[in-house]
């Protein structure tokens, strides 16, 4: 058995339009799995689901807005045509509401935590019975090390949200080991993405972010979807409920 290949395996990515949704669903398919991949824009979801059955690889595009119930379980429908099972989910949607903590409402806090923790949980929840049918999946989570240690660039209720995906990624290891389903989380760093573009524009903060970095450098969306492959193959079968930092060794450093 080959334990470095995803060859046969089938995926869901969420998110995937862009950054570092759309280079998982690339490297899943690159390792051999089909992949259903999701996000709200049709526009750029066709435009990628064009480009990867151009090299030859199964993958299905669905325009899903996650953070809806009724979307949730209509992606359960499409899984249940497509295969019926399902051996790799990952939860790689997410948003924030840019405010200072004084300025942040519940209403903010909520809606945050309704995407980051509430909607990758249903839909864990909702496919558990398919990533148990063949005797167990993989479930990734796409954090932050905001959830790990303090980052002054990002918001409260962000890493309020995202520590919270890991401590909910560390309990359903324990609660859902039992059925073959390993549960693991990346938790990236600056990554080069239109979501840190803002940040990426300043000369200063870039310099501050490489010397903070013992790695010198942002990182690439490829460099975080090559760990979550890895974490989905058979080669990582007995690792369950880690919170990986994929962060050039910033969370070593401290605070930025």
């Amino acid at each position: 058995m080959n334990h470095w290949t995803l060859k046969g395996k089938t995926a869901i990515v969420t998110g995937a339009s862009k950054g570092i949704g759309k280079a998982t669903t690339e490297e899943l398919l690159r390792q051999g799995a089909e992949v259903l991949f999701l996000a709200r824009s049709e526009d750029l979801i066709r435009e990628a689901e064009a480009e990867f059955k151009a090299n030859g690889w199964k993958a299905y595009g669905m325009v899903a807005d996650i953070g809806e119930e009724k979307e949730r379980a209509a992606i359960f429908e499409k899984v249940q045509i497509l295969w019926g099972r399902l051996d790799i989910l990952v939860n790689n949607v997410g948003t924030n509401v840019r405010k200072p903590t004084l300025e942040a409402t519940f209403e903010d806090l909520q809606h945050v935590m309704d995407i980051n923790v509430g909607a990758a949980f249903d839909l864990s929840r909702r496919l558990h019975p398919l990533l148990k049918k063949d005797g167990g999946g993989s479930i990734i989570n796409v954090a932050s090390i905001a959830a790990l240690t303090g980052v002054m660039w990002t918001t409260g209720i962000y890493a309020m949200s995202k520590a919270a995906m890991n401590r909910m990624t560390q309990y359903l290891a324990v609660d859902w080991g039992g059925d073959g389903i390993r549960v693991n989380s990346v938790n990236p760093w600056f990554i080069n993405t239109a979501r840190v573009e803002r940040v990426m524009k300043v000369p200063e903060k870039v310099q501050q972010i490489n010397q903070a970095t013992p790695l010198g450098r942002v990182g690439e969306p490829e460099e975080v979807a090559r760990v979550v492959a890895f974490l989905a193959m058979p080669a990582s079968s007995y690792l369950t409920g880690l919170n990986m930092p994929v962060d050039g060794g910033f969370s070593q450093v401290g605070i930025l």
